[in-house]
Parts: C-alpha cells; structure tokens; sequence
C-alpha cells in the first residue's frame, strides 16, 4: 500500500488528501498531521485522512511521498523535524507560494535533498482551514513543478503525477522564475488589496464608504482576507520580487491618473480603458499569453487584435463621441474663462 503523509491539514493539504481519496487509487494510505491537533482531526473527520499522527515524525515514518502543506516559515522546522524520520527513497514536495527559500532549506537539511521537489498549486480561498476544503479546488488549475537541479526523475514524476491525479495542470519552473513570476500574480495583487482596504477603512468616511460598498470594491479587496500568517511567510521570503511589483503598479497608477487629469487627451483615455477591457475579456475566455492558450475559445472573443477591434465597430464611434464631447467641454471652458476676464 503507498503511503502518503501531509503534514498541514488546513484548506489546500485537506483539499489535496479529499482529492486523492476520491480520485486516486484505492491502495492509498492517508496519513494527515497538523501543529494543532483538533484542526487535524477534524480534516479526519471531513473523510479526508485514515490516520491523523500526533507528530510530524511519526507522520512520515514508512511514507513513500510526504506532502509538505504548512505556512512557509513552518515549511523549514517541518524539514528539520522529518528530516531523520525519512526513508531513503521517500519523496518530499510542499505547497508553499514561493520556492527559493523552500528549495534552499530542503537542499540544506534533507538527508537525501536529490528526493525533493518543490510544488505550488496555483489555486486557493480566501477561507482556510479543513472546513473549507473541496475536493475539486485544483480542477484545472496549474500547479507549477520547481524541481532542484539535482532532483531525481523519479521523484518529479511523483509530483506531476500527484498533480494530475488531483486534476491540475503541472508546469515547470525554476526557483527564480517561479517566485517573479508568483510575485506578479498573485502575491502583488494580494498586497494591493490590503493597500487599497487599508487605505480606505483610514477615512473618516469609512461608515458612509463601507455602507456604500458593493461588488466592485469588495472584488476589488477580497484577498485582503487572505489568512494573515500565509500572507505574512508569503511577503517575508519574497520581499524584492513583491517590491519590484509593486513599485511597478505605483507607476502604473500614477500614469493613468495623469491620463485621467489631461482633459486635452481624452480619447487616449478612452483607448486606454478600451484596449484593457478587450484583452481582459480575452484572458477571462482562456486566452492567455502564450501560443498555446490552454482553454481558449477563440470563437468567443475573437482572433484579431485590438487595432482591429478598434478600427471596426462602437469602438471607434465611441471615440469619435468622446473626442467630440471633449472638444465641446475645452471650448466651453475657454468661453467661461473669457467671460470671466471680461467682467
């Protein structure tokens, strides 16, 4: 029977065992361990493990893959505390948002390090915990391979087909590349939010602004409710990659409002806005940026650029309306303000 011990029993090691137990082979043997027992047993008691093991070490005893599913910075005393309770052959991955430091740590400790392979599952809640995982959250869903350069074949083959088996989509990477690229999309986005509803709830308005809040600004935050300890390990063993992001967006926001202040350039606003809304449609319908767009459906959206898009259609006529209404509002600005210096 192959063993198989995640250690981390909250929403993605809970989601990942409810996915294996539903969807892999029936000779598999669960073993979950938490740092707190009664969130451990209670991913048992979701159907999600056959064992729940009082320690770490006793988790990974015999296993013939251990599952690393803990916030980063556990991720390293985990590596520690296993390290002399792993069999030679025993394989290692782990779940965590970024990859040097956890590639470097198990490079550093484990007894047989050619046996580690780094993982990340780009899916996720802003819940956590067993009760909110789902069998089904990485259906379809990339998971990004990271092996080291010493790694076995074996054991990467493990991880892509641990990653398969619960229906995601693996991809490899680097460790560098990796965490650039996470850095962007997904750990950026993550910090803006919590910038933005920061920001916001400082306002002495905030009583009237949140009772006015709807669907745009609560998408806009949701991940500001991210588990603060995932975000915080997140933030701590990435901090220049985040940095360069975020100093990034910083000019990014500070051009579109120069953009939105030029009143004698309206229609480049106008194109601004609209080229972003195409390709955003186009990326929600599968379109992504590379030549095999997985899951595209070309048929939706169209396969022709946004000059295309541009030159045919109401786009186009909007412009010519907001050009039009643009020089109106110049005009009547001049008039007003040589009446004014008349009177």
């Amino acid at each position: 029977m192959t063993r198989v011990a995640i250690l981390g029993t909250g929403l993605i090691g809970t989601s990942i065992a409810l996915a294996l137990r539903e969807r892999g082979k029936a000779d598999v043997e669960l073993v979950g361990h938490d740092k707190y027992l009664d969130v451990a047993r209670k991913a048992q008691q979701r159907g999600a493990f056959h064992h729940v093991a009082n320690t770490a070490a006793e988790a990974v005893r015999g296993a013939d893959l251990v599952i690393l599913a803990a916030p980063l910075l556990a991720i390293q005393k985990l590596i520690e505390e296993i390290a002399p309770a792993l069999g030679p052959d025993t394989v290692v991955t782990d779940t965590g948002s970024t990859k040097a430091e956890v590639l470097r740590w198990a490079a550093a400790t484990l007894p047989h390090p050619e046996h580690f392979v780094g993982g990340h599952p780009m899916a996720g809640k802003t819940n956590f915990g067993p009760d909110a995982a789902d069998a089904a959250l990485f259906d379809g869903a990339r998971y990004v391979v990271v092996p080291a350069v010493n790694s076995s074949e074996r054991a990467v083959t493990t991880v892509m087909n641990l990653a398969e088996t619960i229906g995601a989509k693996p991809m490899y990477m680097d460790a560098a590349e990796h965490d650039a690229y996470a850095a962007a999309i997904s750990h950026m986005p993550m910090m803006a939010a919590v910038a933005l509803f920061s920001m916001e709830r400082a306002s002495e308005a905030w009583p009237e602004l949140s009772a006015m809040a709807a669907g745009g600004f609560k998408d806009m935050t949701r991940l500001s409710g991210t588990d603060p300890a995932m975000a915080f390990d997140i933030a701590v063993t990435n901090r220049e990659n985040i940095s360069h992001w975020l100093e990034r967006f910083a000019s990014t926001l500070l051009d579109l409002r120069d953009r939105i202040n030029d009143v004698d350039n309206e229609g480049d606003l106008y194109k601004l806005l609209a080229a972003t809304e195409f390709e955003q449609v186009g990326f929600r319908n599968g379109i992504v940026g590379r030549e095999e767009k997985v899951g595209g459906n070309m048929d939706e959206v169209g396969a022709f650029s946004f000059s295309d898009f541009l030159a045919g259609g109401w786009v186009s006529e909007k412009l010519r309306e907001v050009t039009k209404d643009s020089e109106a509002r110049l005009k009547s600005m001049e008039e007003h303000d040589r009446n004014k210096r008349n009177v």
